[in-house]
């Protein structure tokens, strides 16, 4: 039980308390959107092109709302009068290391110390969970369709000061496993919860020793919710995070064509501009 003499314990509830009511509405709108782009692409599938591993299932299970509560404050900024703004991003240049698995403030990379946590299918009422080490980069879990659910993700808490990466053409991910399953990764360029996702998808490449994919920024797809926007451009000079995702659906409620339910894993080694 929380004591709530305690001014150091009341703080930290009001804050999460805060962030449920400031971020789940945004949730509940995204959410209905998406399950309608959902439905309509549903009714277009043929049997030959659905799976049985994206059935949704009937069952349904209570929602976890503590553990919407650890994952999402994570990635909601308090206020801070005394922040500035501007001016003091980190330049970052071709071939740059911007993170790698272990790594400390001195050898991990050219900008702030960047920390992985989960945010799942939790955050729209599922049940899928994944699990990410910041020490050997492994990702890991697994997806369900249960409440309509059907992803999991790992987001970097927001980066401050920001990057910025206007001297570069993408980012390259060096990973290992996923069974050349499809994933996405996503940059940020600004701090809202449900801001724009500037976004690429890949396959993870097979082969014992993994490989390196390169995400070209003039090719990211700005979405919110996996729904495409358009009249947007990237922010180069102000990334503020990084994101993956694997999920059932693509762009628009189309679906991912190298998805399946259950298990899955992925070792992300490094982040490196080029």
């Amino acid at each position: 039980m929380y004591n709530f003499s305690n001014r150091s314990t009341v703080a930290p509830v009001l804050f999460m308390t805060a962030s449920v009511c400031l971020i789940a509405p945004h949730f509940a709108s995204g959410f209905a959107s998406a399950s309608t782009n959902r439905s309509a692409s549903s009714t277009s599938i043929t049997p030959q092109s659905s799976s049985t591993a994206l059935q949704a299932e009937t069952t349904r299970q209570p929602w976890d709302v503590l553990r919407f509560l650890r994952q999402s404050s994570k990635f909601v900024r308090p206020p801070n009068p005394f922040r500035t703004t501007g001016g003091n991003a980190i330049a970052v240049s071709p071939g740059d290391v911007i993170w790698s698995a272990g790594g400390s403030e001195e050898d991990g990379g050219v900008g702030p110390k960047i920390t992985w946590s989960p945010l799942d299918d939790v955050v729209m009422g599922g049940v899928s969970s994944s699990e990410f080490d910041n020490a050997s980069g492994n990702w890991a879990g697994t997806v369900s369709s249960t409440n309509n659910g059907g992803f999991v993700g790992i987001r970097t808490m927001p980066f401050d000061p920001p990057l910025d990466l206007t001297a570069c053409q993408g980012v390259e991910f060096r990973v290992r496993g996923g069974n050349g399953k499809r994933f996405k990764a996503v940059l940020r360029d600004s701090t809202e919860f449900n801001g724009i996702s500037w976004t690429s998808s890949f396959d993870a490449p097979r082969g014992a020793n993994g490989g390196t994919v390169r995400l070209p920024f003039d090719r990211q797809v700005p979405t919110i919710f996996a729904n495409t926007v358009k009249g947007k451009t990237f922010m180069a000079d102000n990334v503020v995070g990084f994101q993956l995702a694997y999920s059932k659906f693509e762009y628009d409620g189309g679906l991912n064509p190298k998805f399946e339910l259950g298990d899955f894993s992925l070792q992300v080694a490094e982040i490196r501009a080029y």
